[in-house]
């Protein structure tokens, strides 16, 4: 393992199929085979993945490891923690089990090292494959990175591995957002440079509406990621200090139309008003695709509800961090 300059941590669960494209990815990168690793992080899968991995590991001449993560710990926090850990690389690169890399993909990250010497780390773009018009009543969620937008998501991201240990990997506390959260730290210690060619295509996820639904709960990780890091709450420009979108306004419409309409007050029809206001402010005209309005007003029960329940979840995480950011 001497000669391992790049280390690349794949988490996974349950996702054996997909995963196996993943690592055939990576096992025809033009970065020379004996310089890089990969590590992957099983979060105690109970299909075949243990058996299948082990088995590529017996019949490639790449170096391939396998590691099952057992913990209570919720999230890919504490196994992509795991696989730093094991790394041989001064580098680590991480991507996902759903994920296709590009041939250079490698190459490229080490060669923006080497460009941007000052670089604390490396991410490039994701580009969503696929769709979901063959599964009915499902609701698809998209990975889609074109530009430097602050994301850090990991499908697609590179760190210098002393860095990761200086700022604490990644936090187990976040179930979520914690590759963003991890991002927002490392960016204290130098830059994050985001190279284009570096590109990946990721699976697009169609979830049930009770999966999509579930996912909301998401909102509560990124209040309690302000409240680790308050300084953002300014660069972000959130509206009034403590709105991260228009939602809460419509929301907040909602609650008082239905508490008027309940004390029977003569401004309910002001209020019917505004809350239509709200409404296509936030999810109709946001911005010039009139081609898109007439889906976007049929799309008012889904927005509703949704932005109900996040409103919902922002507001209780407030309360229990001690910082007001509602969703």
């Amino acid at each position: 393992m001497q000669d391992i300059e790049v280390s690349i941590v794949i988490p996974t669960k349950n996702r054996v199929n997909s995963l196996k494209k993943t690592l055939e990815s990576l096992f025809v990168q033009t970065y020379p085979a004996n310089k890089y690793e990969i590590i992957v992080c099983d979060d105690n899968s109970s299909d075949n993945t243990e058996e299948t991995v082990k088995e590529l590991m017996r019949k490639t001449q790449h170096n391939l490891r396998y590691t099952k993560v057992i913990s209570k710990i919720e999230g890919p926090a504490k196994v992509r923690n795991a696989g730093i850990n094991q790394s041989s690389g001064k580098i680590i690169g991480f991507t996902d089990d759903d994920c296709i890399v590009s041939k250079d993909w490698i190459e490229i990250a080490v060669e923006c090292f080497k460009k941007h010497k000052e670089a604390c780390g490396v991410y490039g773009t994701v580009t969503t494959v696929g769709d979901c018009k063959n599964k009915k009543f499902s609701i698809s969620r998209r990975v889609d990175v074109s530009k430097d937008n602050g994301s850090y998501v990991t499908p697609n991201v590179f760190y210098k591995k002393q860095v990761l240990l200086d700022v604490g990997l990644f936090d187990t506390d976040m179930r979520y957002m914690q590759d963003i959260e991890l991002g927002w730290r490392i960016r204290k210690k130098g830059p994050i440079i985001f190279e284009q060619s570096l590109r990946v295509n990721h699976r697009i996820l169609c979830a049930s509406v009770k999966t999509y639904l579930k996912r909301l709960k998401r909102t509560e990780y990124w209040v309690l990621m302000y409240s680790k890091h308050p300084e953002h709450l300014k660069e972000d420009n959130l509206i009034l200090g403590h709105l991260y979108n228009k939602s809460p306004i419509y929301v907040i419409s909602i609650f008082f139309t239905f508490g008027l309409l309940l004390l029977r007050s003569k401004l309910i029809m002001l209020f019917i008003i505004a809350t239509i206001g709200a409404y296509l402010w936030a999810h109709v005209f946001v911005d010039g695709s009139y081609k898109k309005y007439p889906t976007r007003l049929a799309m008012f029960p889904r927005y509703s509800v949704t932005d109900i329940i996040r409103f919902a979840y922002s507001l209780k995480a407030s309360i229990k961090y001690g910082c007001l950011v509602l969703f």
